[in-house]
């Protein structure tokens, strides 16, 4: 069974706003197996809006659009699709009341135009929207269905799932239930996890296994499909069973959990506190901490070391280090850790140095060398690493690199 998605808006398509819409509605059918094969955006135009919707019917059993049902001169939605099907404009009084109800609580005066939006499609069924007020449609011709969803995006979604998503499963009845799980990995290559798991994949048939790669992690997604939530969710939890025991540490979270997220209840769990140092990576190691709600509980502060002079003034690396060594080296990166744990008094730190390009590099020092360091009041470890790519690339994954070296130090000990 298809479905498709029209968005309908002058602002989608001269790119004053990005339709987020389209993906929200994409992965609330997948849920219950459907799948939408085609997205289109048309504006204003109601030549165009019929033209869409026309083409829609021929292809697709169910037909989404979001937008234009506002009570301006360019929300046309509703008066196209009647134009589309022959169909009449009439008076949905449960729309008037409505949206009476809730223009008169905020103060504001009723307009001819805000009751445009009572007005739907002859046959359609009206859907009273309690987060704004133009009500949504659906309208049922023949073996298709038609919906009109509001274009803003809490309405739509609101609706979406309160009304639309159960209406869809009540109308077709056999429609098997989808649910999906994101595994998120770190500290492994695309094609090494590949390799790992490859058998899972092959021994799963029931499952759709896709591996998604970026400069930041790697992640698993499943998707299980079967008759009932229950058995897809047990689906779903054996594979996550049979994927721990393959990958092991390697996971760090599931669906929406962030590396430093899961970094920063680790070491609210464990009591203690972080700092860090920062040259190449300008600072977004710390930006990628404080970016976690709650992290003012464990991150103590940081120092963006990107001279040598603030190397050696502030965190105090001996200037025989950055002398004999260099700025990025083994000696500084350990230098840099153990310096800004004592200026800030924390009880782990990490330190990140290297050449992230595209100038500074040599034979003997490559651009994406990188350092990385991590200090507690007893110990400094340090990994060497060579990334390549662009700049901001060789950052990014300097500091997952980091990130991850804290973690498996949490977890392990």
């Amino acid at each position: 069974m298809n479905a498709e998605i029209i968005s309908i808006g002058n602002e989608i398509l001269g790119g004053n706003i990005v339709d987020t819409n389209a993906n929200y509605i994409v992965k609330k059918l997948k849920e219950i197996n459907l799948n939408v094969q085609h997205i289109s955006a048309v504006g204003d135009e109601e030549k165009e809006i019929i033209t869409q919707l026309k083409e829609a019917y021929q292809r697709s059993q169910i037909i989404i659009t979001t937008g234009g049902l506002g009570p301006t001169e360019d929300d046309i939605t509703f008066q196209s699709v009647a134009r589309t099907f022959q169909l009449n404009l009439v008076k949905y009084p449960e729309a008037e009341r409505h949206m009476v109800e809730r223009i008169s609580k905020i103060g504001v005066f009723v307009s001819p135009s805000n009751l445009k939006q009572s007005f739907l499609p002859e046959g359609s069924t009206c859907i009273i929207n309690p987060y704004g007020t133009a009500p949504a449609m659906i309208l049922e011709k023949e073996d298709r269905v038609i919906i009109s969803l509001p274009g803003v995006p809490l309405e739509m979604k609101n609706l979406l799932s309160e009304q639309i998503i159960p209406f869809l499963q009540k109308k077709f009845p056999n429609l098997e239930h989808l649910q999906s799980r994101i595994i998120r990995t770190s500290g492994l290559g695309e094609s090494n996890l590949n390799d790992m798991i490859k058998d899972f994949i092959l021994s799963n048939q029931r499952l759709n296994v896709g591996i998604y790669a970026s400069p930041e992690d790697i992640q698993i997604q499943l998707n299980a499909l079967s008759k009932t939530p229950e058995e897809t969710k047990n689906i779903l939890d054996k594979a996550t069973e049979q994927l721990k025991v393959l990958l092991g540490d390697y996971i760090f979270g599931y669906n929406d959990e962030s590396l430093e997220g899961v970094i920063g209840n680790l070491l609210k769990r464990k009591n203690l506190t972080l700092a860090v140092a920062e040259s190449c990576t300008g600072g977004m190691l710390g930006g990628a901490i404080t970016a976690v709600p709650g992290s003012s509980d464990y991150f103590k502060g940081g120092i963006i070391s990107y001279d040598g002079e603030i190397k050696e003034n502030l965190l105090g690396v001996p200037r025989s280090i950055l002398i004999n060594f260099g700025q990025v080296s083994e000696p500084t990166a350990r230098a840099m850790a153990e310096g800004v744990r004592k200026m800030c008094n924390s009880d782990l730190s990490l330190s990140i140095t290297g050449i992230a390009g595209p100038a500074g590099g040599s034979p003997e020092k490559p651009v994406g060398l990188v350092y990385i360091a991590l200090a507690d009041n007893e110990q400094v470890l340090v990994q060497k690493h060579q990334f390549h790519n662009d700049r901001q690339a060789i950052r990014l994954r300097s500091v997952r690199r980091a990130l991850n070296m804290l973690r498996l130090y949490l977890i392990k000990g």
